[in-house]
């Protein structure tokens, strides 16, 4: 049985390495200079982006909050000063705000009449959809529910009146057959 120490084998095995790689000489180094490189460029791209992304994005909610000036068709300047995430939220606002007719959703000059706001009007309209959904599912239940038992009251006067007409006891009054109705 050989016995070896680790550190002999450990020390071994380095010196080996060390040897091939000092034979080899140019091309470790440039093996090794272009892994560098690599590397380098790796974390230059990756800390570049970072910074393109972050400013981007820096540029794009500030934009949202930098104060403009509209202007006329003549360039000068027309109403107060405002902000695109003002201008926006007053677009949203109106929208939803805006009269619409109360039977098809459409926008209406006049608030004469039967009108609502469009916020109004999609909300009636979703729980009428599902008020309406709600009770045709109702309506199926009950009236199964009504079949079933107009059924089974059938079957009962049925039995009573065939009882009355014939004094035979038949597989079905015995049990011995399953009833059809």
């Amino acid at each position: 049985m050989l016995n070896f120490k680790e550190e002999d084998l450990q020390k071994a095995i380095v010196e080996r390495v060390a040897d091939e790689l000092l034979q080899s000489g140019d091309d470790f180094a440039g093996l090794v200079q272009k892994e560098v490189q690599a590397r380098l460029d790796k974390i230059f791209s990756e800390k570049a982006n970072a910074q393109i992304e972050a400013a981007i994005a820096d540029s794009v909610n500030n934009s949202f909050d930098r104060e403009y000036h509209r202007i006329t068709k003549w360039g000068e300047p027309s109403g107060e000063k405002t902000t695109i995430r003002a201008e926006l939220d007053k677009t949203i606002n109106n929208y939803w705000s805006q009269k619409v007719d109360t039977k098809n959703g459409k926008p209406v000059d006049s608030h004469y009449g039967q009108s609502i706001t469009r916020a109004e009007y999609l909300m009636t309209t979703i729980c009428a959809q599902d008020f309406s959904e709600s009770m045709k599912n109702a309506a199926i239940n009950v009236t199964g529910h009504l079949k079933d038992g107009l059924r089974n009251q059938i079957a009962i006067i049925m039995d009573g009146m065939l009882n009355d007409l014939f004094r035979v006891r038949s597989l079905q009054d015995q049990g011995k057959v399953e009833k059809r109705y």
